[in-house]
């Protein structure tokens, strides 16, 4: 049997149940992450012998998103669409993963896609870092408190050459990730945020829409909100471009093979598909690179995934400077859905499904 803890209302789960169909496979079973969070693992214990888990996304619901702010100690619960306790979420994550990994000790007869310490390991974008080093960027740990945030983003900013990314420790999805700059004393701030002022301490939103902030006042509220959460700076890479916008490059890295590329093409510093982003086309980024380019980039995919062994897939993000050596963006647990993306003949979650139960004979 194949058991998967997920969204069983997301589109994620419908397509890796369709997947597993036309495959011949058996159709997976789904645990809701609310029922891991509320429950406690033992909830799996009903899977049968020999069973195969996939630890998937915990989505965006909002009953979710509470539940594992409070598991991880948190009070503070987000509107919909709020970036915040993202330290407190952050801290149920790891509460639940810990869970399964002692869990994974006693039922030795189930086989994990994932091991639930390397997702918790991806989870943190600084222990990630620090793994992958040296194939990412220049990066340095924040302050939470914000005089010391302010003092140390400013000095980095000037060492990393006046434009750095700042990324919340553990958030994904683009959410919170902020390219500041100074220019000639002026703050830029290009963020897919909304920032909503209806009381005297601002809220952020994820926003669809990238917006640039000049005023200080906006750049100072929103570093105000995320600091305390837990950010990153990272140097900004001035990326390869195409057809005049710039990329960077999505592989799915599925048991060492890195078949699945998607390239991320964006008029802004920041590509995430979800805002509005395209994929751009391959041949014109070979046009662009050159074939011994890209295939650098597969095989600095393929590295950062063997960073994580007992990981039977991951989506590992490929920065392409203009010039020198590619570099690891980020490397993400749950990066595999990346619909309608063919492969010699599969999609992502076909090549999953086949990977994992070739690797399940070998061990049997």
């Amino acid at each position: 049997m194949h058991w998967i803890v997920g969204d069983s209302a997301s589109r994620r789960y419908a397509d890796y149940r369709t997947a597993a169909q036309q495959c011949g496979m058996p159709t997976p079973v789904c645990v809701d992450w609310l029922d891991i969070i509320v429950d406690g693992v033992q909830v799996l214990d009903r899977m049968p012998l020999g069973s195969r888990l996939r630890i998937d996304s915990f989505g965006q619901r909002c009953e979710v998103l509470a539940a594992l702010i409070r598991h991880g100690g948190g009070t503070e619960i987000p509107e919909v669409g709020e970036i915040r306790s993202l330290d407190r979420q952050h801290n149920g994550i790891r509460r639940v993963l810990m869970d399964l990994s002692r869990w994974s000790m006693c039922r030795s007869d189930v086989t994990f896609d994932q091991n639930p310490l390397e997702i918790l390991l991806m989870f943190d974008k600084w222990a990630t870092h620090a793994r992958m080093l040296p194939h990412r960027p220049d990066a340095i740990l924040l302050p939470t408190d914000e005089e010391g945030f302010n003092d140390r983003l400013h000095w980095f900013s000037k060492v990393a050459g006046g434009r750095v990314f700042v990324k919340p420790r553990y958030a994904s999805s683009a959410s919170g990730v902020c390219c500041y700059r100074v220019i000639n004393g002026r703050h830029q701030l290009i963020a897919p945020i909304e920032i909503v002022r209806e009381t005297q301490r601002p809220k952020l939103f994820n926003s669809l829409r990238v917006q640039s902030f000049t005023k200080s006042q906006d750049v100072r509220d929103i570093f105000r909100v995320l600091g305390p959460q837990g950010m990153i700076a990272e140097a900004a890479v001035n990326k390869a471009r195409v057809e005049g916008d710039r990329f960077d490059l999505r592989y799915v890295v599925i048991d060492g093979r890195a078949d699945h590329l998607v390239v991320r093409q964006s008029a802004s510093p920041i590509t995430n598909l979800h805002l509005g982003n395209r994929r751009g086309n391959l041949s014109a980024v070979i046009d662009a690179v050159g074939p011994a380019r890209l295939e650098s980039c597969r095989q600095l995919a393929i590295h950062a995934a063997r960073c994580f062994p007992e990981t039977l897939y991951c989506g590992v993000d490929i920065l392409l400077p203009q010039r020198g050596e590619p570099l690891v963006c980020e490397v993400n647990a749950f990066g595999d859905f990346l619909p309608n993306l063919i492969a010699d003949g599969m999609t992502v979650y076909q090549a999953i499904l086949k990977a994992g139960y070739r690797r399940r004979e070998v061990f049997v």
